[in-house]
């Protein structure tokens, strides 16, 4: 099966530098610029007679993009919730700087255990992962071409995943807004095939 991971394009939050899970950020006019770039080297890389079940997150920042790909491959796309950032909770919408100097002592407590450490009204890395990690059991079972549209931190956690990968290699990986990555799945092995980042 093939399996295309591809991040949403710039939004608001991506701008500002803050940290952007479930706030639902619209995209900045280069964002919405970016979203005929997705979509002209996305089409380099489909099978144009290969049926693809699309999945997005619910955000709109990610809709937005899954709207244009609809159109692309005739499909309607399954929107579904695992899909959605990293609940940031108490650093939602905040600077790195910010916490520094609003909850510098949650922010150590944060920097000492980026894995477990769960963000005030908010989730862990972890916990995040298995969520991730059910959806992506999902899809495995079903053993389908499949794009899936979300975000920087959930593209990293599938891939681990796929790649069979620990959590620690979370900050191994650069995915810029826009970026494709393509993963190649059969018989309980996966393999990164291509990634795309756009300029």
């Amino acid at each position: 099966m093939r399996i295309f991971l591809i991040r949403h394009t710039e939004s608001i939050g991506n701008r500002k530098k803050v940290y952007a899970g479930l706030t639902d950020f619209d995209l900045t006019e280069k964002g919405l610029s970016q979203i005929d770039s997705v979509i002209t080297q996305f089409m380099k890389m489909i099978e144009p007679t290969s049926r693809y079940t699309l999945y997005s997150s619910p955000l709109r920042r990610c809709t937005l993009l899954s709207d244009a790909i609809e159109g692309l491959i005739g499909e309607s796309k399954i929107v579904d919730y695992r899909l959605q950032e990293t609940n940031f909770g108490q650093f939602e919408g905040k600077t790195y700087s910010d916490l520094l100097n609003e909850v510098p002592e949650v922010l150590e407590k944060w920097n000492e255990d980026l894995i477990h450490f769960q963000i005030p009204n908010g989730e862990s890395l972890k916990q995040c992962a298995e969520r991730v990690n059910k959806f992506s059991h999902d899809i495995r079972s079903k053993n389908e071409d499949v794009i899936v549209v979300s975000h920087g931190g959930i593209m990293k956690l599938l891939l681990l995943n796929l790649l069979h990968l620990d959590l620690s290699h979370f900050w191994k990986f650069y995915t810029s807004n826009g970026c494709i990555i393509e993963i190649e799945y059969n018989d309980g092995f996966g393999f990164l095939k291509n990634i795309i980042q756009l300029n």
